[in-house]
Parts: structure tokens; C-alpha cells; sequence
């Protein structure tokens, strides 16, 4: 039977593929507009792992896990045709620098002060001879082969067995709707943190491999900012616990990260270190509230969020009150909500908080989870309903935001050719989020001229909400240009514009009213209208 539905799903997945690509855009994200049975084809995956599980069918349970990897993650791949996110080149453009220059343009960005991630990119990069931005296209399957790989391992030496293990490693890849899966520090940082997990389950009782994990935790700390400081408050736990050997290794690692973030102080002083305030630290780091797509995608991730906690909870206590040992996994998978009483991490703490428990979580329900599956008739089918629910609310998650952050080619190619034309110094200013900025290496004589060179105008205060239909509004806006002591190119795509309406940022007609009266405005000059971007340029100097 598990084979039969992994047959389907993939035969199902196989006819939604060509949907993807084109699927029209709706604010409901991919899940709405692809074929239906996209949808279909995650349940049944799930579905088929729960069978596996029940008949001890191992083969066919890491079947439906590489499927399920296939289903939900090759789509950022074959059906774009460049790497999701804006952000994501900024990364690129990182990259870049270090393949041009041969050096590191350490105290311009906080990427070049933790440049692990890049450095390596950089070096996989010239070694294979595939270009950096090909790489970043590819990178999120073949990083959750990598990360739930790891998982298993890392469940197995918290002493699951191999079912526990798959089925821990199945929940890591089904449930993990964070878009920290691409090619960046965090997702790497991840891996790392994996590979350390599964050294200290095996360090709870001896010491084991100490001289691997502190040079993995010093990879860790050279190439994310937040990882470490985890990864410390948790063997710090466990020490503190008589849980974690020897007692002398945490000492080393905080030393390592502290030291070297102290040495990169400047570049993470604007965040407040311990604000103590959790409910604001737990704020998403979008202000407004968005559409009714966004909400639906957002209804569904605070469920399922809460739901794998609540459980991992009952869980624990259940371990507690049969005496059974509970702390130490409690500390890899509830220790990151501690996070929230110390920062907020620019609005992206309560993404990195799950992002952080999922493995340690999916390692605790992991047994309870087998458990159900092979009990009563009830129970399974009860059990195996709630996986299939909990995959779709974390595709839903996933898929949700789809169309607001994709990257069109031909917008990566307008960004890469400003970068190269416009004239030093300048201000290179998208209208909103959602355009790729910071491509190629050349950012980094912009950014030195000023930090904040292409900051979107909705940075700037009062400017989130707006029309731009009045001549109050667009003196607002006019007056943030004009205070600035260089030209500006002013950058307008359809996908900022969506991007804005999905998130509440602006309403539909914002872009084309302002838009409009740029285009009226005698102190702005177009410069370039092609390949699904508008640039204008405003000159100071010019009447």
C-alpha cells in the first residue's frame, strides 16, 4: 500500500510540475493556482509515510521522504528561472566580491564580518566552475537532502531507533515551512548546527569528538550571527543539567563566539542585546497586515507552529511522568523560545525560533509519533490525519508567499546592468522590498559611500499606507529624495508592487500613482524602461 501511494503522489506531482511555472499570480500563493493535485500529491506522500511506518516498510519510508523533498522543494528550482528571494542577492553579491577582489570588504556589511558561508560559496563556486547565481538556483533541495540526512543521524544518537530516526527526519522535511532553505549563511549555519546536535546527544554520558565540535561550532560562528548563541545557551543548559561532557568545552565556546562577535561588534550594535521584552521580540519584522491570502498564510503557520509545540510539550511531560529522561530534550527543542527574552533579531527572532526547535522537536515526537502509528485503528488513522494536515498548513506556509518572492530573470538582469551604469556616488533606491539589489561586487563601493544606498523608499518614515494620489503625498515623498546630497535612480517593477499589496505595505495603486507623477515631475528623467523595470534618475543639481 505505501508504494502505491508514493506512485500516485508521484504521478500526481509529475502532472501539477508544468502548472507551477505557470501558474497565475493570486495572493493565495502557489498551492491555490497550480493544478489541484499538487495539493494531492503531499498528502499522499504523507499518507504513504504513515503506511511505511505501520507495515515497517523502512525502504518505503525513505521513499516518501525523498518525495516529499521533491514535491516541496524542487519547485524553487525547475519552476523559476532564477533563486527565489530578493535577498538572496545580496548574498550573490557577496560572493561576487570574493571572487573579484580575492579579499573580504570587512566593516562595509555585516556579511563581510561573518563571511563563512560566502568564503565557502566562493570557493565551491571557482572549484566546480558553475557560477555562483546557478548554485543559489539549486540550493534549497539539495540542502534538505543534506539537512534531513543529518537529522537522522542526529536522532539516532539521541538513542531512536531507525524507525524513530526516518520518522524524526520525515517531520523535519514536511514541517519545516521557514524559507531559511536557501542559499545563505542560516541555511549552512543549519547544517552545521545539525552535525553539532548529533555530537553532543552523543556526549551526554562521555566525552565524544570535542575537537570536532568546537571547530564546528567556530564554522558556526564565523558564518551566522544568532546560530552560536543558541547552540551555547544549549550545552550550557545541558551542563548546567550534568547532561552534556565535558564541562570544560563550554567555557571554549563561549569564548570563541563572543570573542569574535565583540570583534565585529560595530556591525550588530543597532540591535538591542537583551530587550527582555517578548512580546515585542516575538514581532514579525512586517509591520502591517496584509491581504487575505497573506492571512490565510499566516493563520496556517501559527497553527501549525503551535500545534508542534503544544505537542512537544505533552510530550515532555509524559516523558516526566514516566520518569523517563526528558530535560535534555527539552533543552534542544524548546530552548529556542528563550531567544525572544533577549532580541528581536531585526523582526526575524519568532522565524528563527522555529527554524531552531524544528529538528529538536521532530526528534521528541518522533517515538510518540510511531507509537500512534502502530497502535489501534483509531489511532492511526487519527495520527496519520494529522501528518497529512500538518504537511499541507506547512506547504501552505511555504508556498503561500510565492508569487511576492519570486525574482523574474529579466529583473536580476536590469539590477546587475544599474549596477554597472549608474554613475558614483548615487543612491540606488527601489520604490519597495522584492527587487534584487547588491548582485555583483560592485555594491560594495556604493555601500561605502552609504550604508543605506538602496534602502526602499518604505524605510523611510511615513511613507507605509499611502496613495500617492495627493500633492501632500507626494511632497512627503519628495522631500526624502531631495534631502539626499547625490542623484538617485528611482526603481519601479510589477513585483514590488505586489509584493507591497500582499504584505499591507501599500494599497494596488500606490506604485502607478507615484509612478504617474514621477513621470511629471521635471526633476526626474527616465532613464531606462526595459526587461520589467523602470529606472528614473533625480539629480540634485538639476532645476
Amino acid at each position: 500500500m505505501p508504494w502505491v501511494l508514493i506512485g500516485l503522489g508521484a504521478a500526481a506531482f509529475g502532472w501539477a510540475a508544468p502548472t507551477l511555472r505557470h501558474a497565475k499570480t493570486s495572493e493565495f500563493g502557489l498551492l491555490a493556482m497550480a493544478s489541484p493535485l499538487f495539493v494531492v500529491s503531499i498528502a499522499l506522500t504523507a499518507g504513504a509515510f504513515a503506511i511505511s511506518v505501520r507495515q515497517h516498510k523502512s525502504l518505503a519510508g525513505s521513499a516518501s521522504i525523498a518525495l516529499m523533498i521533491a514535491v516541496q522543494r524542487l519547485p524553487s528550482y525547475f519552476a523559476t528561472d532564477s533563486p527565489m528571494y530578493s535577498w538572496t542577492y545580496k548574498h550573490l553579491g557577496v560572493v561576487d566580491y570574493i571572487q573579484h577582489e580575492h579579499v573580504l570588504a570587512h566593516g562595509v556589511d555585516v556579511y563581510n564580518s561573518w563571511p563563512g558561508a560566502f568564503a565557502m560559496f566562493a570557493w565551491l563556486s571557482d572549484l566546480s566552475g558553475i557560477p555562483s547565481q546557478d548554485l543559489a538556483h539549486g540550493f534549497t533541495p539539495l540542502f534538505h537532502v543534506a539537512l534531513v540526512s543529518l537529522v537522522f543521524v542526529a536522532a539516532r544518537a539521541w538513542g531512536l531507533d531507525a524507525t524513530q530516526a526516518q520518522t524524526a527526519a520525515f517531520l523535519t522535511a514536511s514541517l519545516n515551512w521557514v524559507a531559511q532553505d536557501y542559499y545563505s549563511p542560516q541555511a549552512t549555519a543549519m547544517l552545521l548546527t545539525a552535525g553539532i546536535l548529533t555530537l553532543i546527544g552523543l556526549s551526554r554520558t562521555r566525552p565524544m569528538s570535542v575537537i570536532p565540535m568546537i571547530v564546528i561550532f567556530s564554522a558556526v560562528t564565523i558564518t551566522h550571527q544568532l546560530t552560536p548563541f543558541w547552540l551555547l545557551l544549549v550545552t550550557g543548559l545541558l551542563l548546567l543539567a550534568r547532561q552534556m561532557k565535558p564541562w570544560w568545552i563550554v567555557p571554549i565556546l563561549a569564548a570563541i563566539v563572543i570573542g569574535y562577535t565583540l570583534y565585529n561588534f560595530k556591525d550588530v550594535d543597532q540591535y538591542t542585546l537583551f530587550s527582555l521584552n517578548v512580546f515585542d521580540n516575538a514581532k514579525s519584522n512586517v509591520p502591517t497586515m496584509g491581504g487575505a491570502g497573506q492571512r490565510t498564510m499566516s493563520a496556517a503557520i501559527r497553527t501549525l507552529s503551535g500545534a508542534m509545540w503544544v505537542l512537544t510539550v505533552l510530550v515532555l511531560l509524559v516523558r516526566l511522568r514516566r520518569k523517563q529522561p526528558f530535560f535534555a530534550l527539552a533543552a534542544i527543542s524548546l530552548s529556542p523560545m528563550l531567544i525572544l527574552g533577549g532580541q528581536n533579531y531585526g523582526g526575524e527572532a519568532i522565524f528563527r525560533v522555529f527554524l531552531y526547535s524544528v529538528v529538536g522537536c521532530s526528534i521528541v515526537l518522533a517515538p510518540a509519533l510511531v507509537g500512534l502509528l502502530r497502535s489501534n485503528r483509531m489511532r492511526f488513522g487519527v495520527a496519520s490525519a494529522v501528518l497529512v494536515l500538518a504537511s499541507l498548513l506547512s506547504a501552505e506556509g511555504y508556498f503561500g508567499g510565492w508569487f511576492a518572492n519570486i525574482a523574474p530573470l529579466e529583473q536580476v538582469e536590469s539590477s546587475k546592468l544599474l549596477m554597472a551604469v549608474a554613475d558614483f556616488p548615487a543612491y540606488v533606491t527601489p520604490i519597495g522590498p522584492s527587487f534584487p539589489q547588491r548582485g555583483t561586487w560592485q555594491y560594495v563601493e556604493f555601500a561605502r559611500f552609504d550604508e543605506h544606498f538602496d534602502d526602499p523608499v518604505l524605510q523611510a518614515p511615513n511613507m507605509i499606507g499611502k496613495h500617492f494620489d495627493t500633492d501632500r503625498d507626494y511632497q512627503e515623498f519628495s522631500e526624502v529624495i531631495g534631502s539626499r546630497k547625490a542623484p538617485t535612480y528611482l526603481i519601479f517593477t510589477e513585483q514590488m508592487r505586489f509584493y507591497a499589496s500582499y504584505y499591507g505595505l501599500l494599497p494596488l495603486d500606490a506604485l502607478p500613482n507615484l509612478e504617474a507623477r514621477v513621470r511629471q515631475d521635471a526633476s526626474w528623467q527616465l532613464v531606462y524602461d526595459d526587461r520589467g523595470a523602470i529606472v528614473f534618475e533625480h539629480n540634485p543639481d538639476r532645476r
